[in-house]
């Protein structure tokens, strides 16, 4: 990727440099690229999009755009001298945003200002579009995760004894699945990952990737699992401080967690199928360290009832 060109293409004077990764997620990486006019986030996708896929793109950034103008803590996407969020350069599609310094993940973060920052992110006005994606809402289903395990066996994968031992509990959580009411756009990947404090302290989102219609309740159901942490005191400073800031969800019964499953179990199945498609030793354990973090923390019927009866008939 040219320097030069990045900074041309999104109106950014003239490049210093261009640096890194600094970060890697599944299908892009982030460069750090200095102009004359300041530091700035270079996302470069790792796999090819077709027109659907930026199309889907433009409007998750336009939806990342108007959270930024509405003063939510994130940086600014930026658009190219076309109008573009998304723009293909060489072989790759890029966007570029304002450099922020961020602390590394935090699950222990103090989740009731983070309450709070997710009623005023359901507060930006965004009429839902498009159709969920069944990443969001679809099971994985019993006949898949047992053809998935029989191949773990098959391939002497080494976690395939736990495997077993959780996908009865995998398959009998999946049954709280149903499809989700597209109430607005939500921002839909708020794991630990993108939501972080800025060197200086400040809570920040970022990632806006995955952004697309959803509930707002869904999306509170996700942040308790991801920031409760099975702790019922944490559960109830985030969820009080949403409803206390306005925001619209409301946990009331198990599908309010149905995109946790969902997503939970989307990701797992991705990990173990790219553990078995691996050719590499360092492909193999980038999968790994993602099959380990599935089977280790699932969400579990149990548990769902557990979130329920813990804040459920919480009035508001």
């Amino acid at each position: 990727m040219d320097a030069q060109e990045v900074a041309f293409v999104f109106g950014l004077g003239r490049a210093i440099t261009l640096s890194g990764p600094f970060a890697r997620g599944e299908i892009g990486v982030i460069r750090r690229l200095v102009t004359d006019r300041g530091s700035w986030a270079v996302k470069q996708d790792l796999e090819p999009l077709d027109a659907a896929d930026v199309a889907a793109a433009e409007l998750s950034a336009a939806f990342h755009h108007r959270c930024w103008q509405s003063g939510i803590p994130t940086p600014e996407p930026v658009r190219s001298r076309a109008g573009e969020f998304v723009v293909r350069l060489s072989e790759a599609h890029v966007r570029a945003f304002s450099w922020v310094d961020l602390r590394e993940p935090d699950p222990a973060i103090d989740p009731g200002p983070v309450g709070t920052l997710l009623a005023q992110l359901h507060a930006v006005p965004a009429p839902p579009q498009g159709t969920v994606d069944p990443w969001f809402e679809a099971p994985i289903g019993e006949a898949e995760w047992r053809a998935v395990l029989k191949a773990s066996r098959a391939a002497g994968a080494p976690y395939v004894d736990r495997l077993a031992e959780l996908l009865p509990a995998l398959v009998l959580v999946e049954s709280i699945l149903t499809p989700m009411t597209p109430v607005q756009t939500c921002h839909l990947d708020l794991w630990s990952d993108n939501l972080r404090r800025t060197t200086t302290g400040e809570l920040c989102i970022i990632d806006f990737d995955n952004a697309g219609p959803a509930d707002p309740s869904r999306e509170v159901g996700m942040l308790l699992f991801e920031l409760g942490r099975g702790d019922a005191a944490r559960e109830h400073r985030l969820y009080d401080a949403y409803l206390e800031a306005g925001g619209p969800g409301r946990i009331r019964d198990r599908a309010d967690f149905a995109l946790t499953v969902a997503q939970l179990h989307h990701i797992g199945h991705r990990h173990l199928t790219m553990w078995l498609a691996a050719h590499d030793p360092v492909a193999r354990a980038r999968s790994l360290a993602g099959i380990e973090e599935f089977l280790g923390r699932p969400l579990l019927l149990p548990d769902v009832d557990r979130l329920v009866a813990a804040v459920g008939s919480v009035a508001g």
